[in-house]
């Protein structure tokens, strides 16, 4: 039996990998590939799972939430590969969170379970061209996350420098230098909403024989773009980030709010906040919506979920008891104001 190729798709909060990952889905069927997706989030609350599976219900799935998978989930990476293999996939996508290190996820794939099973295509990093500059600063008293930042670059076999529509000629002419200073080798690619050719990553791989033949269709109504917008494993692994922090708002499906309270919400925590998402019910319609805030721009769009509503903040040294009070505060004016 042939090894299955595995992509492993790297990059901060917010840079863009599941907009690529929905289009690597899209185009799969051209390149007559049936693929596998193995996600991570952060939080204990999925997000883009739920839109992965609007736009294609019949696709083989696994998610690991709660905790970054090259850390506190590493263990359970063989399980969740495995879990795909048994509808015989051509390729197995691989999304990480946005603060993981892909080299140890590189490592995971050569354990002894594994090698027999899948052999890794292609590590490809999203960069998010219009903050990825300020990234030092911002975490410059983070070593681990500074140094899983410069991994994510360093260990990349293709990186994708994303959302230049958002930045003049001059600060990307800067970017690729100071990107070039940690890998050389590996093709730079600048892009807007993560298009490029993908022949690039799927034009080498070959259906199996045995191919399902259950094929997956992909919804191109619900592509989701955001318009606004080391070493070898030790017996004691180094942690990717040290000071980022999830946490998830359940919110009650009566409460009528606007796209105005939220907004509003997350600017005031914006000094604080990198990433945040989630489904919601908007208006007296209780119209629900996706909601994707990175690099402080927000983006709305329409969701099937049926779910309870939520809010995923993700950020740095947040203060989590602060944060709630504030939440409910606002919460409780806004009841009154509707009265």
């Amino acid at each position: 039996m042939s090894k299955v190729p595995v992509i492993v798709m790297s990059g901060f909060l917010g840079s863009g990998k599941t907009t690529l990952l929905f289009r690597l889905l899209q185009e799969a069927a051209h390149f007559n590939l049936l693929p596998a997706v193995l996600m991570n989030e952060l939080g204990k609350q999925d997000v883009d799972g739920h839109l992965l599976q609007e736009a294609s219900p019949n696709l083989n799935l696994a998610k690991l939430l709660d905790g970054c998978i090259c850390c506190s989930k590493k263990s359970d990476i063989s399980d969740s590969i495995k879990q795909l293999l048994l509808r015989k996939p051509d390729v197995i996508l691989i999304e990480l969170t946005g603060v993981a290190n892909p080299e140890e996820i590189v490592d995971a794939l050569t354990e002894p379970a594994l090698i027999p099973l899948v052999k890794l295509h292609k590590v490809v990093t999203v960069l998010d061209a219009e903050n990825v500059r300020d990234y030092n600063s911002i975490f410059a008293t983070d070593r681990e996350l500074v140094h899983t930042l410069r991994r994510q670059i360093e260990v990349a076999d293709l990186l994708i420098l994303n959302k230049i529509d958002l930045i003049t000629d001059k600060k990307q002419k800067s970017i690729v230098k100071a990107i070039r200073k940690y890998n050389e080798r590996s093709l730079l690619l600048p892009t807007a909403h993560s298009k490029f050719d993908l022949n690039l990553l799927l034009g080498a791989l070959q259906p199996r024989q045995d191919q399902h033949n259950q094929s997956t269709t992909f919804n191109r109504n619900l592509l989701f773009q955001k318009h606004l917008k080391s070493a070898k494993e030790s017996t004691t692994p180094v942690a990717s980030y040290s000071r980022i922090q999830s946490i998830s708002i359940p919110i009650e499906s009566e409460l009528i709010m606007n796209q105005r309270f939220i907004e509003r919400f997350l600017i005031d925590w914006g000094s604080k906040l990198i990433r945040a998402k989630g489904y919601l019910s908007i208006g007296v319609k209780y119209e629900r919506l996706n909601m994707q805030f990175a690099g402080k721009r927000i983006n709305w769009q329409p969701t099937s979920f049926q779910g309870n509503p939520y809010l995923v903040l993700i950020g740095l040294d947040l203060d989590v008891s602060a944060l709630e009070e504030d939440w409910k505060r606002r919460i409780i004016e806004l009841d009154v104001h509707t009265l």
